[in-house]
């Protein structure tokens, strides 16, 4: 990974993103660019001139600039500042990066939620993976690991390589899961008809014990497990597997309309209810 682009806001949510980014990228020996980014309907609603926005973004990267330099003086840094809607904004600006960072707010609130949703729009519109860092992040919080959510198609062939890169990168554990099963509803006619689910969750386990062979191979001394995990609720068993780690990964795809309603739903779920920094990775992730 050589170059990183983080949002810059001025708020909690934006310095917390700025914290994961930076120590990402003096651990990638990475690039970083800060980015802010001016809203025309913001000027408008405020009654702002243009010429106080760009001087206030302006303040708010050297601000940030200041504070990522005070820990980690060697870091490349540059700064930009674009005027246009956030998320095509970020859009725009990816493709030149390896990887994106934006801050997202942590709860349940009407402007939280449109936080969460700003990252899930953006990473199933580049190839980029891009990061959603929750507002309660702690840059001095070492977790167990990193983990991956192993969809049941190719969704996240790219999310596992990139999940693997950064256990090796960061000397971390890497865990995948596969988080399946029905609804207790259907899950009871299933039974009730004798077909039991069993054999679904051995299909899983398969899977992921191919994937860690593979991954072995490639990096024999790192410390990769897989685990199939059976809930009604596939948001719910990965928010509670990875609420130790440092870093979780899911993979994203716009390739139908059903595979965005099935997978998507998830990774959106997943955004809303933050517990650790995330990456989703699309299936289009260019080679780094």
């Amino acid at each position: 990974m050589k170059s990183i682009l983080v949002g810059v806001d001025g708020s909690i949510r934006g310095e917390h993103a700025l914290a994961w980014a930076a120590k990402c990228a003096d651990r990638e020996d990475a690039s970083l660019t800060l980015l802010a980014i001016i809203e025309p309907s913001v000027e408008r609603q405020m009654g702002l001139a243009e010429k106080t926005m760009t001087g206030a973004a302006n303040a708010a990267l050297i601000s940030a600039e200041q504070t990522v330099h005070e820990r980690y003086p060697h870091l490349q840094i540059e700064t930009q500042v674009v005027r246009g809607e956030v998320v095509e904004s970020l859009i725009d600006a990816a493709e030149s990066f390896d990887l994106i960072v934006v801050g997202s707010h942590h709860g349940k609130t009407i402007g939280e939620t449109i936080g969460g949703a700003k990252g899930l729009r953006v990473s199933v519109s580049t190839t980029t993976p891009t990061v959603v860092v929750p507002a309660d992040y702690d840059p001095e919080y070492e977790g167990n690991g990193i983990m991956v959510g192993v969809g049941p198609d190719e969704v996240s062939v790219n999310a596992i390589r990139f999940g693997a890169e950064r256990a090796f990168e960061f000397d971390k554990p890497l865990k995948l899961v596969s988080a399946w099963g029905l609804p207790a509803f259907l899950s009871r006619s299933s039974e009730a008809l004798g077909g039991g689910l069993g054999p679904v969750g051995d299909r899983f386990q398969r899977t992921l014990d191919e994937a860690v062979a593979q991954l072995k191979e490639m990096y024999p001394d790192m410390d990769i497990k897989g685990e199939a995990i059976e809930g009604s609720s596939p948001t719910r068993v990965l928010l509670e597997e990875c609420k130790d780690c440092d870093l979780l990964v899911l993979g994203t795809h716009s390739r139908n309309a059903l595979g965005r309603a099935l997978f998507g739903s998830i990774t959106h779920s997943v955004l809303l209810n933050l517990t650790v920094p995330t990456v989703i990775v699309p299936t289009g992730k260019k080679e780094q």
